[in-house]
């Protein structure tokens, strides 16, 4: 009867000749190819092969500034504002001169159409800010200017 040690080393020897005719590319080959079936990756490979890839969108190239400008000193002119009242704007309150009507009245239809009533429209009005300024609205029916202010 063999000793433990003579087992375990007759084991090696035929685990050695078994793997004798299997050469160690064709061992890692079968390593990958279960690795491909594991993770589906085969198919997908076989997919993308079949599809149309999209294009690769290219950046677009840097392009070095032209002519680039030099720093300068003094090339604006401040000019002050004029000190004096506002700026433009309206003070208020506004107080209501005259007022001018349209020489014809219009009709309104009422809101359920049962039916018609006149109404006398603006044509202009004069008014005064408290400043003094006086401010003339005009063209209340249709696109409204305003003169003065």
């Amino acid at each position: 009867m063999a000793t433990l040690a003579e087992q375990r080393a007759d084991i090696a020897r035929r685990m050695r000749e078994s793997r004798q005719g299997t050469s160690e590319a064709a061992r890692r080959a079968g390593g990958q190819a279960m690795i491909e079936r594991r993770t589906g990756r085969a198919e997908v490979d076989d997919i993308n092969a079949l599809v149309t890839q999209p294009r690769q969108r290219k950046p677009l190239p840097d392009l070095a500034p032209r002519g680039s400008v030099a720093p300068q000193v003094g090339r604006g002119e401040y000019q002050a504002a004029g000190g004096g009242g506002g700026g433009g704007g309206v003070a208020s309150p506004l107080t209501v001169q005259t007022i001018n009507y349209a020489a014809d009245p219009q009709l309104v239809e009422t809101i359920d159409g049962s039916g018609l009533f006149r109404v006398r429209t603006i044509a202009s009005m004069v008014m005064v800010d408290a400043e003094g300024r006086e401010i003339v609205v005009q063209g209340f029916g249709s696109a409204v200017s305003v003169e003065g202010a």
